[in-house]
């Protein structure tokens, strides 16, 4: 979901910045300009608040790297031998 939140972000981007290669007037409307800054603003947000959640699932991650899955383990070499008597 992250990627179509950015793709429509920068699509409003292009919008605001260039409103004629869209058809729209030169100066588009206020209710317009404020109606989809408004929702690059929410976007910008949101894609904020994911990149903490991933920034933080990399921290727990990595933390995990460092901590062996087994605490201990023992190898105990033996060999075998036969008795001939």
């Amino acid at each position: 979901m992250n990627y179509r939140v950015k793709d429509v972000y920068i699509a409003l981007g292009h919008v605001l910045n260039n409103p004629t290669a869209f058809g729209l007037q030169e100066r588009m409307p206020s209710s317009l300009e404020q109606a989809l800054t408004r929702m690059q603003q929410e976007l910008l947000a949101e894609l904020k608040d994911e990149a903490e959640d991933k920034d933080l699932l990399e921290q727990e991650l990595a933390q995990d790297a460092d901590t062996q899955p087994y605490p201990f383990t023992t190898v105990t070499s033996f060999a075998l031998s036969s008795e001939e008597n």
